[in-house]
């Protein structure tokens, strides 16, 4: 996750002990961080162990994308968070996400059919128009 400090300056990423342990993650995590053009100054690591083996997986690390008032003009208004989207958000994903996937799941082919439903609902629901090949 990339955080601002709240005094303003440059940005914080912090990640997982695993890319500290991880000799390639932490090269390349070394590298951001030396690069003074780059906005993130330094890294902090968490150990994020429970949380990851208790489903919160890596999406629980969420992304932040600075945009220049020009790269968000361009960007679909729809896709930016407001209450409005939470709403039509919380109610997709009461509809669209399984509380279990086991195992046998991955073999039934009704599971791709959900899916392929919910990620259709989800563009549609962004007005990103088609953007899976299945959309196509």
């Amino acid at each position: 996750q990339i955080l601002t400090p709240p005094q303003g300056g440059r940005m914080l990423l912090l990640a997982p002990t695993e890319c500290r342990d991880n000799e390639a993650a932490r090269q390349v995590i070394d590298r951001i961080v030396a690069d003074a053009a780059n906005p993130i100054a330094s890294v902090h690591y968490a150990d994020v162990r429970q949380s990851m083996h208790n489903g919160g997986g890596p999406a629980c690390l969420r992304v932040r994308v600075p945009l220049t008032p020009t790269e968000r003009e361009a960007a679909h208004p729809s896709v930016f968070f407001s209450e409005q989207l939470d709403d039509q958000l919380s109610h997709w994903i009461r509809r669209h996400y399984r509380d279990e996937l086991c195992l046998d799941d991955l073999a039934d082919p009704q599971l791709l059919d959900e899916t392929r439903t919910a990620l259709d609902e989800l563009t549609q629901l962004l007005r990103l128009g088609p953007v899976y090949p299945f959309q196509r």
